[in-house]
């Protein structure tokens, strides 16, 4: 397996701002991201973050173009 990634590695950019974190320390959705669609891609990091050390490549590579994909679709 890998190691598990931090919550701050997760960065979300909002227009015109400086990139909030998605994660709390905790793990948890940062409660800045109030707003769809950025809660909902930080509700996703979440869950993958919480799951990420059992999942393998392939699984981690699929959630993190999910990811992308649901930031550009804002």
């Amino acid at each position: 397996m890998h190691a598990q990634p931090f919550p701050c590695w997760y960065l979300y950019a909002l227009d015109a701002a400086e990139p909030v974190h998605l994660l709390t320390d905790e793990g948890q959705p940062s409660p800045e991201l109030s707003t769809e669609p950025a809660r909902l891609v930080a509700e996703l990091a979440a869950a993958i973050h919480a799951t990420a050390w059992q999942l393998g490549e392939p699984e981690l590579r699929c959630l993190e173009q999910c990811i992308a994909l649901q930031r550009w679709r804002r």
